[in-house]
Formats: C-alpha cells, structure tokens, sequence
C-alpha cells in the first residue's frame, strides 16, 4: 500500500506540476500577447505620426507644383496674346499703308495680305467713281437716277456753284 500511496501521490504532484507549468505558460502567453499588443500599438501610432507627416508634405508639394504650373501658363498666355497683338498691330499698319497709298478709307479695306488688301481698294475705288446718289427725303423710297461723279468736295463745289448761279 505504500507504493500505491507514493504512486498516487507522485501523479498528483505531476499533475498539480503540470497545471502550475500550463498556468505559468499562459500566464507568460498572456503577457507576451499583451506586450506584442503593446509593441505593434506603439508602432503604428509612429507609423500614423510619419504618415501625417508624409501627408503634409505631399500637399504642399502638390500646392507649390500647382503655383509653379500656373506660373507656367500665365506666361504661356502672355506669350500667346502678345504675339497675336504683334499679328493685329502689322496688319493694322499694313491696312493703314495701303488706304494711305490709295486713297481709300482704312476700315473699308478686306483681306490680310497685301495683294488683297491692294485689291480690295481697287475694288472701292472702282466703285467709287461713278455712284448713283440715294433716295432723298422727299421721294419716299424712289431712287434718283442722276449719277454722282467725283469726291464728295467736288461735288459739294458742284451743288455750291450750281445753285448760286441761278
């Protein structure tokens, strides 16, 4: 009997050995789960810091790139309407050139090149020659059939000397 109470008290100190290894593994387990929580917390608070971090400096990179790139397009833009003036101003000299060297008023004159524009003062002073005069206050509508010859001067010194002589 005694070996039996030897044996029975052998599996009981095992077995409460055994539940005491089990309790201090889990304890351990535990505080290892608990530290690996608290490590892997303190680590994406960092990683949340850098990324803030990160964040700002990535939109002042995307304002100071915006700012650049407007820079860019307002010179584009000044370039563009200073070279389309530049067009305006020589064709507005070249409009003025020949209306001076033809005799012709320059807003009458059509065209961009100065053949066109050469013709086209042609064409006004070909017209101009010989006009028929317009409808006058009395004729409600009917044309007069006299014609009209000669600069608007030379006919006011027409009509002048016409009309003191009778």
């Amino acid at each position: 009997m005694g070996d039996t109470k030897m044996a029975a008290s052998e599996a009981t100190s095992t077995a409460s050995e055994a539940t005491e290894s089990e309790a201090t593994e889990s304890t351990q387990q535990e505080t290892d789960w608990k530290a690996e929580a608290r490590k892997w917390e303190a680590r994406a608070k960092e990683n949340l810091a850098k990324a803030t971090e990160n964040s700002t400096a990535a939109q002042r990179l995307a304002e100071i790139e915006e700012a650049n790139k407007t820079e860019a397009e307002k010179a584009q833009a000044r370039a563009e309407a200073a070279e389309k003036r530049a067009i305006e101003l020589e064709a507005k000299a070249l409009r003025a050139e020949v209306a001076a060297a033809k005799g012709v008023p320059v807003n009458l004159l059509t065209g961009s090149t100065q053949e066109e524009l050469e013709a086209a003062a042609d064409a006004l002073i070909a017209f101009r020659g010989e006009q028929k005069a317009g409808p006058t206050s009395g004729s409600l509508g009917r044309v007069n059939q006299n014609t009209v010859k000669g600069t608007p001067g030379e006919q006011f010194a027409d009509f002048f000397q016409s009309n003191l002589s009778s």
